[in-house]
């Protein structure tokens, strides 16, 4: 920029930057002999600034841009090697917000855990299911849910299925019990789909369907005994709403579990 600047005032041919020839030669030089002693440096220096302070907001809204056009959250699968341990803890305080207690969560037996990365915050969803294999029964408001399923005939016996909400906040830790198994991963209908088969030593082999919204940062587990079709019929046929209330969660609780259980 310096050098056409100058350059302008020495001749009146056009310069092409980038390009030798004898007359760029010619004013390079006797520019490069000007330019350090010229005033107008200083007013180069704030042309300067100015301009790299325009390109970088115009960086700044690009990138922002891009990150709505490619979903504000991201889902990460981490696979834990064998005899890995997955630390999280659970503290608790008092009014004053001092630690009273703090109950280190060590999880051994997995091979999986969900995190996040997230570029915002995340709204309660509710649903409603438009297909099930059987009756079942949830937390409800005016006919929607956020957690349905049904328990199965018995307190020892398999889990048909269950449906629930999660959701995508900064340094939180899902973790799938027992060795697990991704058996595909999708996109369709705005989610990322992942099935996985999750072979549970107690209970035997369960079946999960996972939803995830990179958009609006929740996920939907549809998850149990019954076949891997029935969880994908059931996660089809799920009608899903978004709430105006922000997700709320406390950092002082950062590890969970995403494997079905009863209650």
């Amino acid at each position: 920029m310096v050098l056409a600047d100058l350059a302008a005032e020495c001749f009146d041919e056009s310069i092409a930057l980038g390009e030798y020839d004898e007359m760029t030669a010619r004013i390079q030089k006797r520019v490069l002999s000007q330019v350090k002693d010229d005033p107008r440096r200083r007013r180069f220096a704030l042309r300067q600034a100015l301009s790299i302070a325009l390109i970088a907001a115009a960086l700044v809204s690009l990138l922002t841009a891009s990150a709505y056009a490619l979903g504000l959250f991201r889902l990460n699968k981490n696979h834990i090697p064998e005899e890995g341990i997955v630390h999280g803890e659970w503290i608790e305080r008092d009014k004053e917000g001092n630690i009273t207690y703090i109950q280190n969560m060590d999880y051994t037996d997995t091979n999986l855990t969900f995190t996040y990365d997230c570029g915002g915050t995340p709204h309660y969803v509710q649903f409603q299911p438009r297909w099930l294999p059987m009756e079942g029964k949830g937390w409800t408001e005016d006919g929607w849910y956020s957690y349905f399923g049904n328990d199965g005939d018995s307190a020892e016996g398999q889990i048909p299925y269950k449906i629930e909400c999660f959701y995508a906040v900064p340094g939180y830790q899902l973790v799938m019990l027992y060795e697990s198994e991704i058996v595909e991963e999708t996109t369709g209908n705005g989610y990322e789909v992942t099935k996985l088969i999750n072979h549970n030593p107690y209970m035997g082999d369960e079946n999960y369907v996972l939803l995830f919204s990179a958009d609006h940062g929740y996920m939907i587990r549809v998850g149990g005994s019954l076949d891997m079709e029935t969880m994908e019929k059931i996660a089809e046929n799920l009608e899903v709403r978004i709430t105006d209330e922000e997700v709320e969660y406390n950092p002082d609780y950062n590890i969970g579990c995403l494997n079905i259980g009863r209650g």
